[in-house]
């Protein structure tokens, strides 16, 4: 009977043994899925996505006047890989302010405290709606940014290395192309079950990517103050105190990218001005509709669009009183209230 037994027992334990033998060799390591994902995405021809981004930024030097801009994104689209398009439409959501810097309690999310002294401080939204066809990118409609009524559409080309601002997914595949992986956990995003990746993207790539959706690197944001602060700040990202925090969701069915979150903080001084600058990002964007049919037409109005070197060879002081770079200014000045 005991011998039974130990018979018995020790089938057992050979059971589990290989059981758990089994679901160890099957599941999957944080660079297999990796894989699995950097291929599947390669093969996407169509999706439809949902992305929203905040950015805070600090901006100050020995004048003692701080900068604070702090700009709001939400946005959704649709992209072709197989004709090379894609439609988008984004709210964006700015305020800008000039505070002491004494009455600051400074942090990197760039949250001014209650008592701070504002000269001046107004939010403005602007919403705007974008084509990318083939190389070319039309934007519009602007005209609800500028001081007299014009319905406008601007086109710029856009150069073929240029793609992480027309392929949201082909973008988060660059980053995680060049990144170590991290399995943290397994989560439901949507009712799908999904693996959850902390990865650790190359800096440089990152802030370029994230300057590209959202649309900073743009001809046009460079002829405001802010815009051209920020923009020449990705030249001289390598040199600046950058964290980085980003994971991604991948569907455990079909290893698609489900979503993907990251927040950044960074530190850089201007070696010209000594101008520091702190900037904070929080981004999300969530993919879905993989491979569904899409097709993305301009509308005639958009065939009109202006070619942006025009826009920015117009004298706009000479024909409306007030310099291009200074209309944004104004209009956040415009109604503030008095000290």
């Amino acid at each position: 009977m005991k011998k039974k037994m130990k018979v018995g027992l020790v089938v057992v334990v050979v059971i589990v043994a290989i059981m758990m033998l089994s679901s160890y060799a099957g599941a999957l390591s944080p660079e297999e899925i990796r894989d699995m994902v950097l291929n599947n995405s390669s093969e996407v021809d169509a999706y439809k996505f949902d992305m929203n981004m905040t950015i805070d930024v600090l901006t100050g030097n020995e004048t003692n006047v701080v900068t604070a801009l702090a700009m709001g994104d939400n946005g959704s689209g649709v992209v072709d890989i197989i004709n090379k398009s894609r439609w988008m439409t984004m709210r964006r959501c700015m305020n800008l302010s000039e505070i002491m810097a004494e009455n600051t309690s400074g942090n990197t999310k760039g949250n001014i405290s209650e008592d701070s002294s504002s000269n001046m401080s107004r939010t403005i939204c602007i919403e705007m709606e974008m084509y990318h066809i083939n190389n070319t990118m039309y934007l519009g409609d602007l005209g609800s940014m500028l001081p007299f009524d014009l319905s406008l559409w601007i086109k710029s080309e856009m150069s073929e290395q240029n793609g992480t601002s027309q392929d949201q997914l082909g973008a988060e595949m660059v980053l995680l192309n060049c990144s170590n992986v991290t399995l943290l956990e397994v989560a439901e995003v949507k009712g799908e079950e999904s693996y959850v990746l902390k990865i650790v993207p190359d800096s440089e790539k990152f802030w370029k990517i994230m300057m590209d959706q959202s649309l900073m690197n743009h001809p046009l944001v460079g002829q405001f103050e802010m815009g051209k602060k920020l923009q020449n700040i990705s030249v001289v990202a390598n040199q600046s105190i950058m964290n980085i925090s980003m994971s991604l969701w991948i569907a455990k069915d079909t290893k698609f990218v489900m979503k993907s979150v990251a927040t950044m903080e960074m530190m850089t001084v201007s070696p010209d001005t000594e101008e520091e600058t702190r900037i904070a990002m929080d981004y999300e964007i969530g993919f879905h509709d993989y491979d569904v049919p899409v097709s993305i037409m301009l509308p005639p109005v958009v065939e009109d669009a202006i070619d942006i070197d025009e826009i920015l060879g117009i004298d706009f002081k000479a024909i409306v009183g007030i310099a291009f770079d200074d209309i944004l200014d104004m209009l956040l000045r415009e109604n503030q209230p008095n000290p």
